[in-house]
């Protein structure tokens, strides 16, 4: 049983799913993923990677199809039998299977791979983490530090980021092919993949862009997630007098061809690093989740490069500060200092070693082998 709930979710566990059908091509898979899932053959009971929410006041009106969901998985342990339970990020619904799983069946194998951030808010989590699951699968080396302290059986396996963002061709192609001149800067702006983070971003950012292209010959390109659909992201487009076109494919091709970027917290941010672009990271959330959240986090960074790194590599603008004007100011910065941006690209090209070597979806797929004895 797998339950991939988030795009990104559903990206890592196909990768692994296809490792461990390389290891043993009888395995069978069913629950909770997407598309990625189900051409690694998979057979997907429930897609969340189109209803992903963002906080705590988003989930109410997806409740029910939550609630659905886990009941189905529960009700299928008696008939599917499952060998091993695979759970990814997703910590609310998760964790929250876990408990009612070894309740259920107390001897069913459960392995989490994309460790909950933990380690940055909430931490009381770790407690349950330690009473019901079998094996974390970590994917930063902090993590597996974090989890031997607290006596929770780990395995670094390093990061699946660092086999998939690679550029297809070399810079300057690149940058022809999506019709950069020869003077002109590459902004990539990725506002996140979630409708409500496109509603918070976008209307914040427009103006802003609006102004940088009055006085910089600046090129934008939108990445639009595949869980948005192109007619929601014109909606907000059209009210502004900004250039900006939209992309749907390739986006490690524009992260790797970029001058600066605009990015929404979340993974984006990491493959931004990966790809060495300087960035503004922009964190924000409805007050109410906010205001509820905030006691619960231990860390003073919301961006996953600066998190790596310990320290600052990228301006963040988080909540009231995700506004035009500071996203004018940040960008403008960037764009006037071709040694800011070299500073920048150089720091987050340290993250990628950082995170070592390893192929994540091979090693992780060894250790649930070796977990399953088989």
């Amino acid at each position: 049983m797998v339950v991939a709930g988030e795009a990104s979710a559903d990206l890592h566990a196909s990768s692994l799913v296809h490792h461990l059908k390389k290891l043993n091509p009888e395995i069978g898979v069913y629950g909770i993923g997407g598309e990625n899932l189900k051409k690694a053959g998979a057979d997907i009971w429930f897609d969340f990677s189109k209803t992903g929410v963002v906080g705590i006041w988003e989930v109410i009106p997806k409740l029910k199809l939550f609630l659905s969901a886990r009941q189905k998985l529960l009700q299928s342990l008696d008939k599917e039998n499952p060998d091993l339970v695979l759970l990814l990020d997703l910590p609310d619904f998760n964790l929250n299977l876990a408990k009612k799983i070894k309740q259920k069946r107390p001897s069913q194998k459960i392995v989490y791979y994309i460790s909950p951030q933990v380690w940055a808010w909430r931490r009381g989590r770790v407690r349950t983490i330690k009473k019901y699951i079998d094996l974390m699968l970590v994917i930063f080396p902090f993590e597996a530090e974090f989890y031997q302290e607290a006596l929770v059986p780990v395995k670094f396996v390093g990061h699946p980021l660092l086999e998939r963002v690679q550029p297809s061709k070399e810079r300057e192609i690149l940058r022809k092919e999506l019709g950069v001149g020869s003077e002109e800067f590459l902004l990539a702006f990725l506002p996140g993949s979630r409708k409500e983070e496109l509603a918070i971003y976008l209307p914040s950012s427009l103006s802003a862009l609006e102004r940088l292209q009055a006085e910089f010959p600046l090129k934008i390109i939108l990445a639009r997630a595949p869980t948005l659909n192109e007619e929601m992201i014109n909606s907000y487009l059209k009210k502004s007098r900004a250039k900006i076109e939209i992309i749907s494919d390739k986006i490690y091709d524009l992260l790797f061809a970029g001058d600066l970027g605009l990015i929404g917290s979340g993974t984006a941010t990491l493959e931004s690093a990966l790809a060495g672009l300087p960035m503004i990271i922009l964190a924000r959330t409805r007050w109410l989740n906010y205001f509820l959240a905030r006691p619960f986090i231990h860390t003073k960074f919301y961006g996953l490069p600066n998190l790596i790194a310990e320290k600052k590599i990228a301006p963040e603008l988080v909540m009231r500060k995700v506004n035009p004007q500071e996203i004018y100011f940040e960008l403008k910065k960037l764009l006037i200092s071709s040694g800011l941006r070299e500073e920048m690209r150089f720091q987050l090209l340290k993250i990628r070693k950082l995170l070592g070597t390893k192929k994540a979806s091979e090693q992780a797929g060894k250790a649930i082998m070796e977990l399953l004895e088989f």
